[in-house]
């Protein structure tokens, strides 16, 4: 319940415009590195095993670094609760000249069509097998905080996904342009 009303409050605030991101340079690599252990731990307990690649040189773009976390501990957290024992997820980070790009691939059961264009939105559960009360509790407000996240910071979130297949979250943060010079 204590998840729920924070998670309904940071939604609200966003609505208001009075979720403001802490904005500073940070290594994404930590980051990355920080929701990948966490990952371990929580796959291992769901018998999912998780992996993630990153770049060797630092990714220094202006983010909130708590809010990154939080998309990305959402996106992951999906992952796991979505895969059957057995199954693998992976988070990746790579940088090009326009922008950060974040990615959770995981092998779980998938989304259908017809409900992808739902999944970012509140409360919005696919099936009986994602209702707070089944075997995958939830409250269906993480991924619409992390489309938030997403485009408080300028970017965007994608999905594709087939059922029995799995799925692959991808979000995109722009680059800031240098002017002149």
């Amino acid at each position: 319940m204590t998840e729920m009303v924070e998670n309904l409050l940071t939604l609200a605030r966003a609505d208001e415009g009075r979720a403001p991101l802490a904005v500073e340079e940070s290594d994404l690599r930590e980051v990355v590195a920080d929701v990948a252990e966490t990952a371990g731990m929580l796959g291992e307990n769901a018998g999912v095993s998780a992996s993630h690649t990153m770049p060797d040189t630092p990714i220094h773009p202006a983010v909130d670094r708590h809010r990154i976390r939080e998309m990305l501990l959402n996106m992951v957290t999906n992952a796991i609760k979505y895969t059957p024992k057995g199954g693998t997820i992976a988070l990746g980070l790579e940088e090009d000249e326009q922008s950060v790009t974040f990615t959770v691939r995981d092998s779980g059961i998938g989304i259908a069509a017809g409900d992808l264009p739902h999944i970012f939105d509140r409360f919005w559960r696919a099936d009986q097998a994602r209702s707070r009360t089944g075997e995958r509790p939830g409250t269906g407000l993480g991924l619409a905080i992390t489309k938030w996240i997403a485009e408080a910071h300028g970017g965007s979130i994608t999905v594709q996904s087939r059922p029995g297949r799995g799925s692959v979250f991808t979000v995109r943060l722009p680059k800031p342009r240098v002017i002149g010079g």
